[in-house]
């Protein structure tokens, strides 16, 4: 069966490794990291996973601009296997995150998935700071990756915000997060999870029982969480073959069919 990553990161960070356990509080965590694509593919191979979608570190812990240029000069040496994702910051201060020099700058790179980090890059995420952005990146369906381990709340109002915004939720922690993220899948109809913390028995049978598979995106948050760990809960699942065949790769491959920038 194809499998591919969809959320891992390159490049070492500066605090090795924070990571949300289920109080939501962080955890300094020492973790294998991969410092270049070189490493991150034989992560790969060892666990037999066909391609990735790719982040770096340095986006969050350095500066986006660097960070975007980094995680490229790494999916660059596999472009076959490695998807390159940018962070976005606001337009009012960084002019080259509008969305007229955004979007062509993407296309050029071959970038079809963007992230945020508004606590770590100092600003708020909402339609106030980001003018018009977040409404065009939801007009052309590109999905946007969030972490809630800043807090829901920043979610929760930009979702209200913008519902038709496509998200892909990651790096939420181990336990359950049932009671946060279901409401937001009963909502709205564009919110997706990478599977890399669903880790407690049940856990992806349940949410496809309650809104299909089709919501779930296989990925292991590496290097948060080693590969394998997720790939075993996605294998020992109980799911069907076609429920399965989603998760892996699937649903990952509609989203960005579905990009129109």
């Amino acid at each position: 069966m194809k499998i591919i990553d969809c959320s891992c990161a390159v490049g070492y960070k500066t605090v090795n490794y924070e990571i949300v356990n289920h109080e939501n509080f962080i955890v300094r965590e020492k973790v294998k990291q991969a410092r270049d694509a070189e490493e991150l593919l034989q992560e790969l191979d060892f666990c037999g996973i066909d391609s990735a979608v790719v982040s770096h570190n340095t986006m969050a812990d350095v500066d986006p601009d660097y960070g975007n240029r980094a995680v490229l000069a790494e999916t660059n040496k596999a472009p076959d296997r490695l998807l390159p994702t940018w962070t976005i910051l606001p337009p009012i201060t960084e002019s080259q995150y509008a969305p007229q020099h955004l979007f062509p700058a993407m296309k050029a790179n071959g970038v079809q998935l963007l992230r945020a980090y508004p606590e770590r890059n100092r600003y708020l995420l909402n339609g106030v700071v980001m003018g018009d952005l977040i409404g065009e990146i939801a007009a052309a369906k590109i999905p946007l990756y969030l972490t809630p381990s800043e807090g829901w709340h920043s979610i929760y109002s930009l979702m209200k915000e913008y519902p038709t915004l496509t998200v892909i939720l990651h790096n939420y922690g181990l336990w359950s997060h049932a009671r946060l993220t279901y409401p937001l899948f009963q909502t709205y109809k564009n919110l997706y999870i990478e599977s890399g913390d669903m880790q407690t028995a049940g856990e992806i049978k349940d949410i496809c029982s309650k809104f299909g598979s089709e919501r779930i995106l296989f990925g292991s948050n590496f290097p948060s969480n080693a590969i394998g760990g997720p790939l075993a809960a996605l294998l020992g699942s109980g799911i069907t073959k076609d429920q399965m065949e989603n998760i892996a790769y699937k649903n990952l491959e509609r989203l960005l069919g579905e990009v129109t920038r």
